[in-house]
């Protein structure tokens, strides 16, 4: 409902609520520290690449829209964001669902609820402990769910798994993943799982490392599996 309207815009100039504008600033914040591997501009401009019927379509709207699809087309200044041109869009499917599982936690913690783990689709947020034990958490492999490649354990933290195996789209044949890149994803990594402090974290950092498997981690987040 909030999105649609910036994306679709007869003006350059929008004024925001002020929860959408602290997201936007927050991803403003991890587009500067991921070295621009997490951009909800580079996201919601690629995504016009889907309404294609061949990869030849593909690759010449992607090669039209790369151009246009930075946060560097983005000025925010208080609550008042700014285009600097018609073209770029903007997507916050990669912040707001681990939004979400960091307010679940600060909710449940808000009742007096001393332990719980939270899943929003795979990204999972623990505190407290399980039966007096830690919370586990298994990461599945890509190749078969029925298989965990390793088991994490969470102490008040998070922990996001990001990969190209399960989300997907068709194209002639050839699988276009939903992670969106600027470049081709050879040499990237299949799947990463980080452990954060918070989801918002662990699920930006999981998908930047796929965007970027050269990016140097902050002391603070913990690369618990990797696949090529």
């Amino acid at each position: 409902m909030y999105i649609y309207p910036l994306n679709y815009r007869s003006f350059d100039t929008h004024l925001l609520s002020d929860e959408l504008a602290g997201f936007i600033q927050l991803s403003l914040f991890y587009t500067n520290v991921t070295l621009g591997a997490f951009d909800i501009a580079l996201a919601g401009t690629l995504k016009e690449t889907a309404k294609v019927s061949s990869i030849y379509e593909y690759q010449a709207k992607r090669n039209n829209l790369l151009p246009f699809a930075s946060s560097s087309h983005l000025s925010l200044k208080g609550n008042c964001l700014t285009f600097s041109n018609p073209i770029t869009k903007i997507d916050l499917g990669g912040l707001v669902k681990e939004y979400a599982v960091d307010q679940s936690v600060l909710q449940l913690q808000s009742m007096g609820i001393t332990s719980a783990l939270i899943n929003f689709g795979g990204d999972i947020a623990a505190f407290g402990t399980c039966h007096a034990q830690p919370w586990r958490v298994g990461v599945q492999s890509p190749d078969n769910p029925n298989i965990n490649i390793m088991e994490v354990e969470l102490y008040d933290s998070s922990l996001c798994t990001s990969g190209h195996s399960k989300r997907y789209s068709i194209i002639q044949s050839e699988k276009i993943s939903h992670i969106v890149t600027p470049s081709d994803l050879s040499g990237s990594y299949s799947q990463a799982s980080i452990l954060a402090p918070t989801t918002i974290d662990a699920g930006i950092w999981s998908t930047a490392v796929l965007v970027n498997p050269n990016l140097v981690l902050p002391a603070h987040i913990q690369m618990k599996s990797s696949l090529l």
